[in-house]
């Protein structure tokens, strides 16, 4: 059996939105829904929040990627829609 990785990274130059979008994608990479199909880990560097993973197939990954990057943009749209 393969394994599928790859990290994602995200630049985002106002700090506020930068934290915000770490706090929710830590909450979602500690509790996933089926651990069993993959495991993500995000970290902080300067500028960018990166996300990398770990997926037992291809359609896992990919569905990794497309939750990860939806949460995402999903955070930094209410983090400018309230003023951050």
């Amino acid at each position: 059996m393969y394994r599928v990785t790859g990290c994602i990274e995200l630049e985002l130059p106002e700090e506020k939105a930068l934290q915000a979008v770490a706090r929710a994608l830590d909450v979602e990479a500690r509790n996933p829904p089926d651990p069993r199909r993959g495991r993500v880990e995000v970290r902080v560097e300067p500028g960018k929040l990166v996300v990398c993973f770990e997926a037992r197939d291809l359609a896992a990954a990919r569905t990794l990627a497309n939750t990860y990057l939806s949460l995402a943009a999903t955070t930094v749209e209410v983090v400018a829609a309230t003023g951050g």
